[in-house]
């Protein structure tokens, strides 16, 4: 299975990309990754935007180019509502319910929770620090 990542090229740059998760079959509609090492989780609603950063009349708190870091490591599942994952090159992704996203330690991005109805999201973090940058690797 592939999950989305926020992460870092070998240039240090925020990239948008894939990792491969290790997925056990249990039957034709099911299957489940071994058991990950996690720290805290939390389940909950966050303000949104109807708004794209895209648009003329957005103003985040932080001006127009508004950046923040990845933190400590953490996945992110998309319950309700959808996001906008702006890069400091200007790329952006998207992700609305059933996506999930692995948010690396030091990647550059902005956040506009930019949906019709109020996001609600699951964060899982993971093992480490806001200064552990390097790849997410999955038991197998």
């Amino acid at each position: 299975m592939k999950i989305f990542e926020l992460g870092i090229d070998k240039n240090g740059r925020s990239t948008h990309g894939l990792i491969d998760v290790p997925m056990n079959k249990i039957s034709d509609t099911e299957a489940e990754s071994p058991k990950q090492p996690g720290t805290i989780w939390r389940i909950g609603t966050r303000g949104g935007s109807n708004l794209a950063r895209t648009n003329k009349d957005y103003d985040p708190a932080g001006g127009a180019f508004e950046q923040h870091l990845g933190g400590e490591p953490h996945l992110i599942a998309w319950q309700a509502g959808h996001i906008e994952s702006t890069l400091q090159d200007g790329s952006t992704m998207r992700f609305a319910p059933g996506d999930l996203q692995f948010v690396r330690p030091g990647a550059l991005h902005h956040s506009n929770l930019f949906s019709s109805v109020p996001p609600t999201v699951f964060n899982l973090y993971l093992p480490g620090t806001a200064t552990d940058i390097a790849p997410l690797t999955f038991k197998k």
